[in-house]
């Protein structure tokens, strides 16, 4: 079985992958948050891209309103000035120029008839909007209090773990003042996973590297850390159960 070094610093290992783990959560839960927080802002850009529409809609529209009440005034006043006129060139000219603003006054009312169907459906764009903003608000809500409440879980359990390191940290010291060096190095180089089981080929679980006799025999051993490392990942080696135990003892 491992020696008592290798248990400490696979006791250690696990601490370790506890913190790991909390720090990474708790990036998970910062990454939801924000990724919330643009569905809120982009259901209130929309919103706001919706409302500019329906006020250039009523721009619009107050526009063609204006446009018909002006051709309609002159076609009236062109019509009054028709009664006196007596040449027939000028006539020709007034009632050419009724029936132009006639013609304007029919498109401007087509187009003022489509731009309200336009707005009906601009404004339930709007209603739309709104809603989804009230929705997006609440789950937002909601993960803002459940990744509180989580947080403040992984922070208060994080002091713990900080204390148990320590002491995984110092009994592994007291057993191989070069273990936790090794275990360090290995942390380091490995970002965060710096063991890996050996079969009893001598084949390392991680890259699948077979290893020398020499590095092999060691590790069998499980006393010398620093020289447990595999030759191609580099992480601290273990083997759980091996038959050089009883030749170590002797």
């Amino acid at each position: 079985m491992e020696s008592e070094v290798t248990r400490e610093i696979m006791a250690l290992n696990q601490v370790d992958l506890r913190l790991v783990r909390g720090k990474l959560r708790l990036q998970e839960l910062a990454r939801s948050l924000a990724v919330q927080e643009k569905a809120v802002e982009a259901a209130r850009q929309q919103a706001r891209t919706a409302e500019l529409a329906v006020k250039e809609n009523i721009l619009q529209a107050d526009r063609l309103n204006m446009e018909i009440r002006a051709a309609e005034a002159e076609a009236g006043e062109q019509e009054r000035k028709l009664k006196a006129i007596k040449n027939q060139r000028e006539f020709r000219i007034v009632t050419d120029r009724i029936k132009d603003l006639k013609i304007r006054v029919d498109e401007n009312e087509s187009q003022l008839l489509a731009g309200m169907e336009e707005l009906d459906r601009l404004r339930e764009r709007v209603t739309e909007c709104r809603n989804r903003i009230g929705e997006e608000d609440l789950k937002l809500t909601s993960l803002r209090q459940s990744a509180q409440e989580e947080s403040v879980r992984i922070k208060e359990g994080h002091a713990g773990l900080v204390e148990e390191r320590e002491r995984a940290m110092a009994r592994v010291n007291s057993l191989d003042s070069t273990a936790y060096q090794a275990y360090d190095l290995a942390l380091k180089r490995t970002k965060g996973d710096p063991l890996a089981e050996m079969s009893p080929d001598g084949i390392c679980q991680s890259c699948f590297r077979r290893q020398n006799s020499n590095v092999v025999n060691i590790v069998l051993i499980g006393r010398d850390i620093k020289n447990c490392r595999c030759q191609g990942c580099g992480r601290i080696l273990y083997a759980r159960e091996t038959q050089g135990d009883g030749e170590a003892d002797r």
